[in-house]
């Protein structure tokens, strides 16, 4: 066992220990000190990784269950939402467009679009990344990485300020548009703070609420191109023009896999007329791929799912349907709600960007999410705050990170090795910054104005 692993091991077992060691009191209950020790141990194990995330994913509710924190109906109450089905779905669906080459094509699509110049590739990736998420939300992290790394090969970047551009270009492409398109990982908030607060999400309300976010995401592109600006210019539109030719004409597997795509999206933008949980359009349309006379799928693109995910996210969502259980929410409220009072709106929701901010560096954003939205949302409503504008926060503060080893889907862009450490620093400081300006001087402003605040 070598020192780094033990050490992790060591924290992961003596903090939760001496959260044992504090004398409870009539708020401080033995119950409340025994979820946050258990809880606390599963984070560690979350943020370390140890292990695999599916052994603590297993064993967090089983521990909620037999130590009797929660009856079985609260700590495996998250498998009966749409939320785990709506990751699978999105998961499988994604599997299903890769394997017919439809994500290649539309991302060098639109570099040719945006010109091959070095600043037309990473707006081009970007273009590339608002169109996939527009057809499967959230699951274009792996196929973007992919391509990135790949033209960065192609051209014999190496280590390079160009690699870290156009890798980088690729991770804000990916995850950026998360923010103005409605996604699986947004519904994590919503499912967690269901018990205070249910929410009836739709697309365009998710849209409308957070338009300023499409300019950021192009703000970061253009810091992206600035920061990391080429030695000498190049062009590689020939080479990308050659790329997409090779693939030929569109197949009929293409273009079934994006009827169904249509299809999808074609739901979620009329949720607020068939009433149906927008969730569960990404199950019925990765089932679509398999039906008769569309024959998409295949039994490999199901073995590819990452199964051990979906565990991993109804943990988290227990975290929080136990701590709304055990009122740990109205307690957190209670010593929040004296210090966020006195701060005004503004204020207040900058505390809460910076609380989650500060938890990232120990806990997972799905973790944080998870923990965080029930209590925050009952601070909102005795503000009088809508919670939404809370949700909103947490979601974009839980992706500001300075190492890579805060949030996966960014350290699998770091872990091509075409990124410097400090590199990767450097940009996610900037980041960080202009995450919180827009925060505080465009989307409180606008949310003021259309009246969700």
């Amino acid at each position: 066992m070598d020192k780094k692993y033990l050490i992790f091991w060591v924290i992961t077992i003596a903090l939760p220990l001496a959260i044992m060691l504090i004398p409870v009191s009539e708020v401080f209950t033995a119950q409340l000190r025994l979820y946050l020790a258990i809880t606390l141990c599963a984070i560690f194990m979350f943020a370390f990784e140890a292990i695999p995330n599916l052994i603590p994913a297993l064993l967090l509710p089983s521990a909620y269950l037999l130590t009797k924190l929660a009856p079985a109906a609260a700590v495996f109450g998250p498998w009966s939402t749409y939320i785990p089905w709506m990751f699978m779905g999105g998961i499988l669906l994604a599997n299903c467009i890769e394997t017919t080459g439809l994500l290649r094509r539309i991302a060098y699509w639109s570099i040719i679009k945006t010109g091959g110049t070095y600043n037309g590739i990473l707006y081009g990736i970007l273009l590339a990344g608002i169109i996939l998420n527009l057809l499967i939300p959230a699951q274009a992290v792996i196929p973007l990485a992919a391509f990135t790394y790949g033209i960065c090969m192609a051209l014999n970047l190496g280590k390079s300020k160009e690699s870290a551009g156009i890798m980088l270009a690729g991770a804000f492409a990916a995850l950026l548009p998360l923010f103005f398109f409605y996604n699986p990982n947004f519904a994590v908030v919503l499912g967690a703070a269901s018990t205070v607060h249910p929410v009836k999400m739709t697309w365009f309300t998710y849209f409308f609420h957070n338009l300023p976010n499409i300019p950021w995401a192009f703000l970061c592109i253009f810091i992206t191109s600035k920061v990391f600006k080429p030695s000498k210019p190049f062009d590689v539109k020939d080479f990308i023009v050659e790329e997409h030719k090779r693939l030929g004409p569109m197949s009929i597997l293409e273009k079934k896999a994006m009827f169904v795509c249509l299809l999808l999206i074609a739901f979620l933008m009329t949720g607020g007329l068939h009433g149906i949980e927008i969730g569960w359009g990404f199950v019925i349309a990765a089932a679509l791929m398999y039906m008769p006379g569309i024959n998409v799928g295949t039994d490999q693109d199901i073995k590819r799912i990452n199964f051990p995910i979906l565990f991993f996210v109804t943990a988290c969502m227990a975290i929080g349907s136990v701590a709304n259980v055990l009122g740990f929410g109205k307690l957190l409220a209670q010593a929040l709600l004296p210090i966020m009072s006195s701060s005004g709106t503004t204020g207040t929701i900058g505390l809460v960007w910076l609380l989650c901010v500060v938890a990232n560096f120990l806990m997972t954003p799905l973790a944080i999410m998870a923990a965080f939205s029930a209590p925050l949302a009952e601070v909102a409503l005795g503000l009088g705050i809508d919670p939404l504008a809370f949700f909103y926060t947490i979601f974009h503060a839980v992706d500001q990170i300075i190492f890579p080893y805060e949030y996966v889907l960014y350290l699998i862009y770091f872990a091509f090795g075409l990124i410097t450490i400090k590199d990767f620093m450097k940009i996610f400081s900037i980041k960080m910054v202009t995450s919180i300006i827009l925060i505080l001087f465009v989307l409180i402003p606008y949310w003021k104005l259309i009246g969700l605040l």
